[in-house]
């Protein structure tokens, strides 16, 4: 339906939510906004549009920013300089639907955060981040709060990366864009989880720019294992992600910690490599990372 409407309309249409004056706003079937200009559309045609598709009001637009959300707006979109120090942590969200209702949104939010954290909605309506200007003693209980209230009281599949703690803020810009862009360049390869921090990241980074010889060399270390014994490579990676923990481990696999400790054994038996050593634990980590990539899912 919106190509015929893209094809009635041409250029009279858009989907760029900065447009609101002199457009008739609607929301698609899939939730998606479209405008088109009114001076191309009839009474007739009004009446038909509003009675095939929902209006769309965009609260986000209408609003009146906060003096925090004209500093951080300034500081992050435009080319503001500033010589100014203060504590911030970006907490990136990543929407497969647009948030329409931003009155609540937001509501929701500054629920869940302290009173000085900022909230600022891309214009995409998909993304958007809230910044974090003083440090709180929790640790992922917000986050992973946020996750589940827009689960389900927003219907909204989401993803939340935590940034990390910066002072200047003239490099709040450079810190904004490098943060969203490295998220969603490894978003792909990400296994599912409430929350999301650099240290689940970075291997994905490290990875994508390896050298040849890099990834030859980490293939090698477990890609028959792939084929022998996958349930092995299950358990070592969960090992090194409970910071080599047998009993927590085993706890998030559901075996026994005798049989981890059987399979950590069996591994160092075959390979030469005890990964209940850091350097060790996290080079096979990484090569299982590799492996991962490389086989579908």
């Amino acid at each position: 339906m919106l190509d015929k409407l893209k094809k009635h309309y041409k250029n009279s249409m858009t989907t760029d939510l900065s447009q609101q004056f002199g457009y008739y706003w609607f929301l698609s079937d899939d939730s998606e906004p479209f405008g088109i200009s009114k001076p191309a559309v009839s009474e007739s045609e009004l009446t038909l549009l509003r009675s095939m598709f929902n209006t769309y009001e965009n609260d986000h637009s209408s609003n009146v920013f906060s003096a925090q959300q004209l500093k951080w707006r300034a500081l992050l979109f435009d080319e503001k300089a500033t010589t100014e120090e203060g504590f911030y942590r970006f907490v990136h969200f990543f929407s497969k639907q647009p948030i329409t209702d931003h009155a609540s949104f937001s509501e929701a939010v500054n629920g869940l955060f302290p009173e000085d954290a900022v909230l600022l909605l891309n214009k995409d309506l998909k993304s958007g981040v809230i910044i974090e200007t003083s440090k709180q003693e929790f640790s992922e209980t917000p986050y992973e709060a946020l996750k589940d209230m827009l689960s389900t009281d927003f219907y909204l599949d989401i993803s939340i990366y935590i940034g990390c703690y910066n002072n200047q803020l003239r490099r709040a810009k450079e810190t904004y864009t490098r943060e969203q862009q490295q998220f969603l360049d490894v978003r792909n390869c990400l296994m599912p989880k409430s929350v999301y921090t650099v240290a689940d990241i970075v291997p994905y980074i490290l990875l994508q720019s390896a050298s040849p010889m890099a990834d030859q060399t980490l293939t090698s270390l477990v890609e028959e294992w792939l084929e022998e014994d996958e349930e092995t490579l299950k358990s070592i990676k969960v090992f090194v992600e409970c910071n080599l923990n047998v009993s927590l481990a085993a706890k998030q696999l559901y075996i026994h910690r005798n049989s981890l400790q059987y399979r950590v054994e069996k591994f160092y038996d075959k390979t030469g490599i005890d990964v209940k050593q850091l350097k060790n634990a996290l080079t096979v980590y990484l090569a299982i990372l590799l492996i991962e990539q490389k086989v579908p899912r």
